[in-house]
């Protein structure tokens, strides 16, 4: 799937050369990953955007730094076993930030109808089991009544519906290119059976420099004016779809870039210079 390129992160300056963006305003940046320095260059290339425009820059960011973050944490010896085929995370709470709910949608209604209809089937199940489960016990009252609720507690909660991850085929995300932010900073070290839900030891969690998913909805909070929202991945397309009006304003596109990274590199300079892997 192509992705808007209203907003563009170049891996080199001499794409602008190669590719149409010649007629964009380049904004560079770069950013300590653990001690090393990683150079980033967004192109922007419309007057105005929607918060789902944002998406793909922050989802090819995202990679990147991860990519940066695993490379480091090998250096320094730590072994990462997150590969292709491992779903061990896959059945835990994602969360999605505003954009990214009302870009899955987007992206949703863009697939052929087959794929679309299948996805859709499948988080209306699972959305189900969730509010069903919700409905029945007592637990979520207590996590309303704290301001704050430790997200350690909902993901346990969420840890015993044992439900996949609505968008998981045969051990595969089917939609991996678009998958959220959350999913692209979750890294573990150590061995793999950790990461299993009947296992007694708990998995090594490295901490991000800096997260994506974070600046995100922070950025989504302050243009909008609004407290910052996590919606449940199961129950997003719904979600987006109440919030239709939400979806279709804009802002200006260099505005929201440069206050983008604003955050993250604010957010970067908070986390400490060594990376640090700690239980989750």
């Amino acid at each position: 799937m192509t992705e808007n390129q209203t907003i563009t992160v170049l891996d080199n300056l001499q794409e602008t050369c190669d590719g149409d963006f010649s007629s964009g305003e380049i904004t560079d940046f770069e950013l300590d990953i653990a001690g090393k320095k990683t150079s980033f260059h967004i192109n922007v290339t419309a007057k105005n955007a929607a918060l789902a425009d944002i998406v793909p820059l922050a989802r090819k960011l995202s990679t990147k730094l991860a990519a940066a973050f695993v490379a480091n944490l090998r250096e320094k010896g730590h072994f990462v076993p997150c590969c292709k085929g491992c779903s061990a995370c896959c059945s835990s709470l994602i969360p999605l930030s505003v954009p990214e709910a009302f870009r899955l949608r987007k992206e949703l209604l863009a697939m052929p109808s087959d794929v679309s209809n299948q996805i859709m089937r499948s988080c209306i199940n699972t959305a189900e089991k969730i509010l069903d489960k919700a409905q029945r016990t007592d637990r979520m009252e207590g996590f309303s009544k704290n301001s704050k609720p430790r997200i350690s507690q909902i993901n346990k909660w969420y840890g015993e519906l044992k439900l996949p991850c609505p968008l998981l085929s045969k051990s595969l995300c089917t939609l991996y290119e678009q998958r959220p932010l959350a999913c692209r900073e979750h890294i573990v070290t150590g061995s793999s059976a950790s990461c299993q839900i009947k296992s007694k030891c708990r998995p090594n969690v490295a901490i991000m420099p800096a997260s994506v998913l974070e600046t995100l909805g922070q950025l989504a909070c302050e243009l909008e004016q609004t407290e910052v929202e996590a919606i449940m991945l199961p129950l997003s397309f719904a979600w987006a779809q109440d919030n239709i009006e939400r979806a279709k304003r804009t802002w200006p596109t260099a505005q929201m870039v440069k206050r983008f990274v604003e955050i993250l590199k604010q957010k970067a300079s908070k986390k400490k210079s060594v990376p640090a892997a700690m239980p989750a």
